[in-house]
């Protein structure tokens, strides 16, 4: 059984990425390729904008994900804040220094629509030569659809990890504005009707051959998300039959000391009266650490494949329904796992998006804190 590639691992929040920034990025033999996307939320160019403040003469390359939802999003409604932003982030950097790069979330079979946007997100970046350039690479996922953003961080980890990128590691981060008073105010509707495993990690769950193995799911539970959470667990026994195992994983440590009351009280009748679900299955992860959530997923699984040899092992499924910050955690566990053990991360996004005051969002925009994890690169170099 394999060790845990991200174990020990490089976590940097606040005041601590700042100071790396000015560390890490003042030389000149680095060059930066910046990745983010192109959208409404306030938070798009937080993280540029600091690494800019805090490193002026860096030399960067800016790669703008434009993503279309279709003529029907309601998130037209916001093109005004998708403007701003991006006229915000010109004059940042200059739209010399910007490559765009355009992807459709959705097909255009209006009569049969699927999200098809983290197949797209694969094709962004082909291979190798294509961040041979560059010393550093920085995925910030603040302004990114979760399939996007997944989709991409498995492509990007997956290129590394060839004997091409050995001679001269480069380093990737994933970097996010984290900010839960926004992720509440934002409220998403509705939840998609099309769903399938994230491009990349189907962990080979849906191939015949593999389902007599025990599916485990592990769901991260998150606010007004029950909708969700029973989709996918309808999906999951209409193609695989009932998992053998349910692990809820809760955020805790949080910054709110009562949401795990709160998300138990929410998700109770679907856990404990339709499930059953024992409370022994429970799981708990610190809500701001993805690397922890990643370990301890890693573990769980590893001991559940352990455990269930008799029956071949097992499968595992992964959904988040909370932070972005925790979704790297999965899609660490599913990198690592899927071809050992077969790990899918099977999510279900909301259908569109709606903010109620746009002045209150902009007000607490201030008050976003910076996440920066290492993924690849020095810190993981024998």
């Amino acid at each position: 059984m394999s060790t845990n590639k991200w174990n020990p691992y490089v976590q940097l929040r606040g005041e601590e990425t700042l100071s790396f920034f000015k560390t890490h990025f003042n030389n000149s033999n680095k060059k930066l390729l910046f990745i983010l996307g192109k959208g409404f939320d306030v938070r798009m160019n937080i993280v540029i904008a600091k690494l800019l403040e805090s490193c002026p003469a860096i030399n960067i390359q800016c790669l703008l994900i434009e993503f279309n939802e279709g003529d029907s999003s309601h998130s037209h409604t916001y093109k005004p804040l998708v403007d701003e932003n991006l006229t915000e982030l010109t004059t940042l950097i200059g739209s010399s220094k910007i490559i765009r790069k355009s992807i459709s979330l959705f097909n255009r079979d209006t009569k049969n629509k699927k999200r098809i946007g983290d197949r797209q997100a694969a094709t962004i970046i082909k291979d190798f030569s294509e961040l041979s350039a560059f010393t550093d690479v920085i995925l910030d996922i603040s302004a990114l659809p979760r399939g996007v953003y997944s989709s991409l961080i498995g492509k990007i980890l997956s290129i590394l990890d060839g004997e091409e990128n050995k001679t001269m590691p480069i380093n990737f981060f994933t970097s996010v504005a984290e900010n839960a008073e926004i992720d509440m105010k934002v409220q998403g509707y509705g939840s998609d009707n099309d769903l399938n495993y994230l491009f990349g990690f189907g962990g080979g769950i849906e191939l015949s051959a593999e389902n007599e193995k025990p599916i485990i799911w592990f769901p991260i539970l998150g606010e007004n998300k029950v909708e969700h959470f029973n989709k996918a667990f309808t999906y999951i026994i209409s193609s695989q039959n009932r998992p053998y195992e349910i692990c809820p994983i809760l955020p805790f440590p949080a910054k709110n000391l009562r949401r795990v009351d709160s998300l138990i009280i929410e998700y109770h009748k679907v856990l404990f009266d339709k499930l059953l679900i024992e409370s022994k299955n429970i799981m708990y992860v610190p809500e701001q650490n993805p690397f922890e959530a990643y370990l301890s997923l890693n573990n769980t699984i590893k001991n559940y494949n352990t455990s269930l040899g008799p029956l071949n092992g097992c499968k595992a499924v992964i959904s988040n329904f909370s932070s972005k910050l925790l979704s790297i955690g999965t899609i660490l566990t599913a990198h690592e796992l899927q071809q050992e053990i077969g790990v899918g991360i099977l999510n279900v996004d909301s259908e569109g998006y709606k903010i109620n005051n746009i002045e209150e969002i902009k007000n607490l925009k201030s008050q976003s804190e910076l996440f920066l994890s290492w993924l690849s690169g020095d810190p993981y170099n024998d």
